[in-house]
Order: structure tokens, then sequence, then C-alpha cells
């Protein structure tokens, strides 16, 4: 039931006691009867009952059910203050939060013990019936506040759980990528290194770099026999010679100055694969780390939720255990509050009778109250 169509069934039970305790059909009650109603509801000490329908009178006339409503409505909640007030006192006699349904059939019983009284059995009757009905509804009202309790706690339970889970994954997030940050880091770092070692590599090549050709042999018999024919005056065949030698010069030099390049990049290209096992090994301890990261994530992903599964298995389990209980405990819980009714009447001096207020209706009120109601009916 929801919260319209419950205020709506309450108005119904307020409009229903009230034409009870409206005698004469008129829509309006008295100042004595509305203090001996706000007595019966064992909320309120005689002179407080008393004080509060004179105040009542003050503000309202004549007092009809709104007024009637206002009342009750005024001292379920005072009652209610002075349980969370003091909640051992109040626990101590027996009924728990006071309500505007125990308060109506304190009210009903009032009536009921009046006409026994006054031997009006069929208002009596009337009053037995309205108020099964009404604890038949007050335990219906409690019955489905457990519901909603219960689903208002498990809301909350899941609420929580995702807000935990979203502060869990947000962690992890904001180390993963600090964990990424300092993985690229060090990547650049490295990469820095090896351009700096490739560098200081590549001048230490160059100074270690022959400054002089080795020639061949034959190169260098061709070079003498030019010098030997020149001083020996045949010129034309040293020329011949000298062309050939620098020719073959020219030749041994390329091939030298190709062996040196190859020499080079040979040596350029081993350091250049021995960084890039360095760089690949640092790849694998990073991917490693990323994936230990993964698995540490996915583990305390799953423990959380497996805590929420428990914590949210457990919070049924007790709902569960407490609706089995709850009828029985409702319709103790209602036994107990009229309980505390009756005792808080004796204690008030209350002997479930009209008060001693001059109303100005006859002297048998009660009688008058039963010809009333018994005509509606």
């Amino acid at each position: 039931m929801d919260s319209d169509e419950n205020e709506k069934a309450m108005l119904e039970d307020f409009a229903a006691v009230f034409t009870l305790l409206d005698s004469q059909q008129k829509g309006t009650i008295d100042q004595g009867l509305l203090a001996a109603a706000l007595g019966a509801t064992g909320l309120l000490a005689t002179a407080k009952a008393e004080e509060a329908a004179a105040q009542a009178a003050d503000r309202s006339d004549p007092l009809d059910l709104t007024t009637f409503r206002a009342c009750i409505s005024d001292a379920v909640q005072s009652a209610t203050i002075q349980h969370y007030e003091r909640p051992s006192k109040v626990g101590s006699s027996g009924p728990t939060v006071p309500t505007a349904g125990t308060a109506l059939l304190g009210v009903l019983e009032f009536v009921r013990r009046t006409a026994l009284e006054s031997s009006d059995f069929k208002l009596a009757h009337h009053a037995k019936e309205m108020s099964d009905s009404l604890t038949a509804r007050e335990e219906t009202r409690r019955l489905g506040g457990i519901a909603q309790r219960h689903d208002s706690e498990q809301q909350g339970v899941q609420e929580a759980h995702m807000m935990q889970a979203m502060e869990f994954n947000s962690a992890w997030s904001t180390n993963m990528t600090e964990f990424e940050k300092q993985a690229a880091e060090i990547e650049e770092q490295v990469k820095a290194r090896h351009a700096e070692e490739f560098a200081a590599f590549q001048e230490q090549l160059r100074k270690t770099a022959p400054r002089s050709y080795k020639f061949s042999r034959e190169l260098l018999q061709l070079r003498k026999s030019t010098e030997t024919l020149a001083k020996q005056g045949k010129y034309d065949k040293a020329h011949d010679i000298k062309l050939k030698a620098d020719q073959l010069e020219r030749w041994e030099r390329m091939k030298l100055e190709n062996e040196l390049k190859t020499h080079v990049a040979t040596k350029e290209l081993q350091l250049r694969q021995q960084q890039q096992l360095q760089i690949e090994a640092l790849r694998r301890r990073i991917q490693r780390g990323r994936e230990e990261h993964k698995e540490h994530w996915l583990l305390g992903a799953q423990r959380l939720m497996q805590s929420h599964r428990n914590m949210l298995s457990d919070l049924k389990t007790k709902q569960a255990l407490e609706n089995v209980r709850a009828d029985v405990v409702v319709k103790l819980d209602l036994a107990a509050s009229r309980s505390g009714v009756a005792k808080l009447r004796s204690k008030n001096h209350y002997q479930d009778v009209l008060p001693r207020i001059d109303t100005g209706r006859p002297a048998s009120r009660s009688k008058a109250l039963g010809r009333s109601v018994t005509a509606g009916y």
C-alpha cells in the first residue's frame, strides 16, 4: 500500500471511530467526550487530555472530525517524541512506537466498555467489529511497513555497495593510470639512454677508424715499377703502368671504404639489436606488471562482490526470519500496546467511565451514545 492509499484508509478509520463517538449524528462532539477519547488512547494523562480538549475547543468550535483527528495526531506525535527520547522507559512497558491506529483502538475500547456498562450490546458489537477490522488493517499497515523497511534496507545496502564498488574501481583505475604513466616514463628514459649510447658509439667508431689505407702488394709493386721506369727514362711504359696503378688504387680505396662502412653498419646494427632486445625485455616486464595489477584488481573486485553478496544474503536471511515472526510480533505488539494503554489508564485513575464534566447531555451519556449509533446501523 502506497502512502496515498494508506492516508485514505487512515482517514476512513478516523471517520468510522468518530461516528461511534458522535451519538447524535451532528458531526460534532463535546469537550468532555473529546477529553475522554484522548485519555482512552493511553497517550495522555487525565489532566493532559482535559487540557488538550480545552485547547481544541478554544481553537475550533464546534469539535468536528478534523479537530478530533488533529488532537489524536498531536497526542501520537508527542508520545512518539517521548518514545525516542526515553526508549528505555517506553520499552520497559511493552509497546513500541505509538501510532494513530493503536490510539484509535484505545478509543474503540473505551466505546465498547462504556456500551457494556450501559448494556448497549449492539453498540458494543459495532465497536468490537470495528476494533477487529481496525486491528486487521493496523496489522496489514505494520506488515506493509516492515516490507517497505526491508526494501529500503536492501536498496540502501545495494546503493552503498554500488558506491563502494565505484570507489574501488576508481582507485584501481587511478592506480593503473599511474602505472601506465610510470611505465611510459621508464621506456622513454631507456630510449633516451639508448640514443645517447648510440651517438657515443658512433663517435667512438669514427675515432677508431683507420687514418690511412693499406694497399695491396700488387699496387705497391706497380708504384715501385713506375718510379724505376721513370728513372730509367722509359716514360711511355712508366705512364702506362701509372695509369694502371691509379685505376687499381681507386678500386682498392673504394673497396676499403665499403668494408669500413660495412663494418660500422654491422657494429651499429648489433648495438641497435641489443638495445631493441633490452626494450622488448623491459616491455615484457611492464606487461607482466600490468597483468599482475589487473589480476589483483580482478581478485579484489571478486572479493568485494562476494562480500557484497554475503552482506545482502545475511540481510535477506535476517529479513526472512523477521517476516516469519512478523505476524506474531505485530499481534504481540498490538496486544502490548493495548496492555500499555490499560496500564496507563489505571495509572491515571481511568476506570473506563465517562469524565466528570457537565456537557449538557442526558445523565446516561453511554445510552445516548448507544442509541445514536444503533440508529445509524
